[in-house]
């Protein structure tokens, strides 16, 4: 090594020397510390509240603003005065997110799904199912498993009677409910009163404790009236409500039940019809329609929406003659439509952000309610007062508890399937017979019902 690098060196090592020495010096104003500064005991957890500040920090970057989330979610629907009012209360908070509606019919939706899956087409963002059908349209692989990530959904959150309604074929949670979808009665406090002698909802419940009571009481009214009132107007009404207090499912062990499903429906409505209560108005029908105005007909089947879609908008002079009250044998539910995730979106953050905001929040929940959509999150009737609905159309009525506190703890449900949908055309031609031939037994309907599944489901047992 020749000379000049040797002193090269020698440089380098003594400043090498220096600047240690300055670097163990450095600092120490932090005369708190017992431990230099440059010693392990010192530098290790300085080490560690630089990694824990970077990380907060990172979180705080990554972290997003409800105004960070932007985009276009698509849905295909059949209730546009719902999207726009409560997507106008979303963008309060969630501004930059936009919601592009189709305007598709609750009876077409099944039949556009399938094509459009069928055709290779692209389905909407958003995914709901109505009651009807929903158990066809879970059996189709286009929904996403919301208990899953990155959703997370607890399903703990709402009413345990709705699991086996927003569940697909392997139990995995599909879709939310919109609503609770409790049903009871509407009943005309006017006819009610003259007929019964009162009109209070608790009285009229003492007096109907069965189904025998009312019928009974049914006659009576049938013989005062000269046979022009009637204690209901369609034997529609009665299966809705018949089955909804059934518990069987349809399908069991890989069986169609048919009997099981329908024979208790069928049969309380031949005795209905039978004594002489029930007139021969097809449900939803313009006549139907008419009824509720009319003053001949003292009981309807109701859904909570049933109020403000149905019974206010078909007799709009009704206010004040209107009462709710409980069944015989019990509550049921009725209806009810479910959002959910197209598995394929691209936009599935923004889809749930909606979604979670509307059914899983407060202030989703309070504006639901203002569209008489009582949301499936418990934790917001815990406060009493946030279901109460004081409704000058029934008389002054708290429709809101009614449904929350008196209806909805007494529901259980059976879990729904494909095959449900099937069910209701048939029956609906065995409502026809009983309607047209007075003499008709469950023995001339049933068999009939039964083959008419079965041609309907080759492969698989029908009973």
């Amino acid at each position: 090594m020749s000379k000049t690098i040797k002193s090269l060196f020698s440089v380098i090592v003594v400043l090498a020397m220096l600047a240690s020495m300055l670097a163990a010096c450095g600092g120490s104003g932090n005369s708190g510390n017992s431990a230099s500064e440059g010693s392990p005991e010192a530098t290790e957890p300085a080490k560690e509240t630089a990694a824990e500040t970077s990380g907060e920090s990172e979180a705080a970057e990554t972290e997003k603003k409800p105004e960070d989330y932007a985009g276009t979610i698509t849905l295909w629907g059949w209730d546009q005065n719902y999207y726009d009012t409560t997507f106008k209360e979303f963008n309060k908070t969630y501004p930059n997110i936009k919601l592009e509606v189709t305007n598709v019919a609750a009876r077409d939706y099944l039949q556009k799904l399938q094509t459009t899956i069928a055709s290779g087409g692209e389905l909407p963002d958003l995914l709901v199912g109505e009651m009807g059908w929903r158990g066809k349209a879970f059996n189709l692989n286009v929904w996403e498993n919301l208990e899953a990530a990155p959703y997370n959904f607890d399903k703990s959150l709402v009413f345990d009677y709705l699991h086996p309604l927003t569940s697909n074929p392997k139990g995995e949670i599909v879709g939310i409910e919109q609503s609770v979808t409790p049903a009871a009665f509407a009943y005309r406090r006017d006819l009610a009163k003259e007929y019964f002698g009162t009109d209070d909802p608790k009285e009229l419940e003492a007096m109907f404790p069965t189904w025998d009571a009312l019928i009974e009481k049914g006659k009576e009214v049938k013989e005062k009236s000269g046979g022009k009132v009637f204690m209901f107007a369609s034997t529609g009404d009665l299966y809705n409500l018949f089955l909804g207090q059934n518990q069987t499912p349809l399908l069991q062990d890989g069986a169609l039940n048919v009997t099981g499903r329908v024979k208790i429906a069928l049969e309380s409505i031949i005795k209905i019809r039978d004594a002489g209560i029930v007139d021969k108005l097809e449900q939803w029908s313009p006549q139907w329609n008419a009824s509720f105005a009319g003053g001949q007909h003292i009981f309807y089947p109701s859904a909570n929406w049933s109020p403000q879609f149905v019974i206010k908008t078909n007799d709009k002079d009704g206010s004040g003659r209107w009462g709710l009250m409980i069944p015989p044998e019990g509550p049921f539910s009725w209806g009810g439509t479910v959002f959910g995730i197209n598995k394929d979106s691209k936009n599935k953050e923004l889809a749930w952000k909606y979604i979670e905001w509307l059914l899983l929040t407060k202030e989703g929940a309070e504006i639901s309610k203002t569209l008489n959509f009582f949301v499936p999150l418990k934790s917001v009737y815990e406060d009493p007062q946030f279901s109460s609905v004081v409704d000058p159309f029934f008389a002054g009525q708290d429709v809101g508890k009614f449904w929350m506190e008196d209806v909805v703890p007494k529901i259980s449900l059976p879990k729904i399937s494909e095959y449900d949908s099937i069910l209701t055309p048939s029956v609906k031609v065995a409502l026809n017979v009983l309607n047209s031939d007075k003499n008709a037994t469950l023995d001339d309907v049933l068999p009939k019902l039964i083959e008419e599944i079965k041609a309907k489901v080759p492969g698989i047992e029908v009973n």
